[in-house]
């Protein structure tokens, strides 16, 4: 259906994107995870023009008849979001992630004072950072609005360098891909002609 594929062609744009993160991936496909549950009852802008066709007869000033089999709106639908479930990146990884960005933070202070101080140990000790200080810092920084100290920032900058899909890496493999083969041409071009050279010389 149109509609679904519209859906999954932004999904897929946007997750391309250079600057994308995992924790933004898993905020992306979740959201469209969320439209499409809502279009298995509901239809999206084509499925509804469709509809509206088919009770009328025509579609597009074109006369509709009756074709063999209809498509199972619901079970198609359900089909696609258990695959894009799938697709989610790994929870736990997203949710130690999510406690450096301030969006997820929680707006209570007393429900934000602990909070993400597990997730920020834990990717530390997994970075080989002190962890202690990574805490003590990630503490002053969500409670006191201080900057990150450098432990803090070094954690940071690691947290938006998991990528969410091989578009980035496939991009720097065609550069180098791009970059060697420049080498080797104008290497052959070089040898071509010392070769050439030579056999004058001979």
């Amino acid at each position: 259906m149109k509609d679904i594929l519209r859906e999954l062609q932004s999904l897929s744009l946007k997750l391309q994107r250079r600057e994308m993160t995992l924790v933004d991936s898993s905020v992306h496909i979740k959201q469209t995870i969320n439209v499409l549950t809502a279009m298995k009852t509901t239809g999206g802008r084509s499925t509804k023009k469709a509809e509206q066709g088919v009770s009328s007869g025509f579609f597009k000033d074109v006369e509709l008849t009756e074709g063999r089999g209809k498509i199972n709106k619901p079970r198609f639908y359900e089909s696609v979001v258990a695959t894009l479930t799938k697709r989610l990146p790994e929870s736990s990884l997203v949710q130690t992630l999510k406690a450096l960005d301030k969006r997820f933070w929680p707006g209570e202070q007393e429900d934000l004072t602990l909070y993400g101080e597990q997730e920020v140990h834990r990717l530390a000790k997994s970075l080989g950072e002190p962890a202690g200080e990574a805490v003590g810092q990630f503490r002053d920084w969500k409670l006191q609005g201080t900057p990150p100290g450098k432990t803090l920032e070094r954690l940071c900058i690691a947290s938006r360098t998991y990528l969410p899909t091989s578009a980035e890496c496939e991009r720097g493999f065609s550069a180098v891909n791009n970059t060697d083969n420049q080498s080797r041409n104008r290497t052959a071009t070089r040898r071509s002609r010392a070769k050439a050279s030579w056999s004058i010389l001979t």
